[in-house]
């Protein structure tokens, strides 16, 4: 709690105008300290996000997804995320992939597949699933089922931080 408190004071106290990638680390501790400073967390991500943070995009897209400090907004959530999708984020290439599968199946397959190809586990993992079951518009292939579930739990034990 007393680390919080400081990182906290730390983001409140550091000067304005700062460099999208500081911006964004204060705006990650404004949206972890709660409800109160989350709207400001969200003014900071769109800043970072403006300035080229693909880190930005995804956490802004997350806010919006979740309804953090302002109102859920399921179209702004997918425009940022796939912003960030854009911009190389593989957790957010995941999100994309899923919050497309049922209005279009085959840009949901290509943000599956761009998060494979960066050796994101969850996205290895659903495309394992969906090999094994022929589903997302992938031939049933039990073969390559289990490579992908290989790879996923490879990936699981070699898991990027978070953006």
């Amino acid at each position: 709690m007393m680390l919080a408190n400081l990182l906290l004071a730390a983001a409140l106290a550091s000067p304005v105008a700062v460099a999208a990638p500081d911006v964004t680390a204060r705006a990650k501790v404004l949206m972890r300290a709660g409800e109160a400073t989350q709207p400001q967390a969200r003014a900071l991500f769109e800043r970072a996000a403006g300035q080229g943070s693909g880190a930005a995009a995804y956490y802004l897209g997350l806010m919006f997804k979740n309804g953090m400090g302002g109102a859920q907004d399921g179209a702004a959530a997918l425009r940022w995320l796939e912003l960030a999708a854009q911009r190389g984020v593989a957790p957010a290439m995941f999100i994309v992939a899923n919050l497309l599968l049922d209005s279009d199946e085959a840009r949901a397959r290509h943000w599956l597949d761009a998060a494979c190809d960066l050796d994101y586990p969850e996205a290895l993992q659903q495309k394992s699933v969906a090999l094994g079951e022929g589903r997302m518009g992938y031939a049933h292939s039990e073969e390559q089922a289990n490579l992908y579930l290989k790879m996923a739990t490879h990936a699981m034990g070699h898991r990027p931080p978070e953006p």
